[in-house]
């Protein structure tokens, strides 16, 4: 897959469990996109600032930001705004999440996963 200029659409994938993030990203750039990777929240909220990716995919319950704290930051800042984000959750209760933070992902998806329905939700929120 490749955007307008050629380059391939960058995704952030942010998640704590480093073999959730490798398949992600080995399922991901199979797709032909690019990815980058946090094994935590700050670090995501910095690399989303720092390089702008067209879609995060987060998880819904990392420890220091969780997935809806990040959503919310991204939201916030007309830089980010624009930015889609998918949340992965096993736990978390969506709709609480939403109230308590005041900001709607545009997608979920619950852990596990299949992968081919991870790619096809990623290749709807990208075009």
């Amino acid at each position: 897959m490749v955007d307008g200029n050629g380059a391939r659409p960058l995704i952030l994938v942010a998640d704590d469990e480093g073999d959730i993030v490798d398949l992600v990203t080995i399922v991901l750039e199979r797709g032909g996109y690019a990815v980058i990777s946090a094994a935590d929240g700050r670090r995501a909220l910095e690399l989303a600032h720092e390089r702008v990716p067209v879609l995060c995919i987060l998880d819904g319950t990392m420890p220091g930001l969780a997935g809806f704290e990040i959503l919310h930051a991204i939201r916030s800042e007309p830089a980010t705004a624009a930015i889609r984000v998918l949340i992965l959750t096993a736990t978390v209760d969506e709709e609480r999440e939403i109230r308590r933070h005041g900001v709607e992902p545009d997608a979920f998806m619950k852990k596990p996963f299949e992968v081919d329905e991870l790619l096809g939700e990623v290749t709807r929120l990208v075009r």
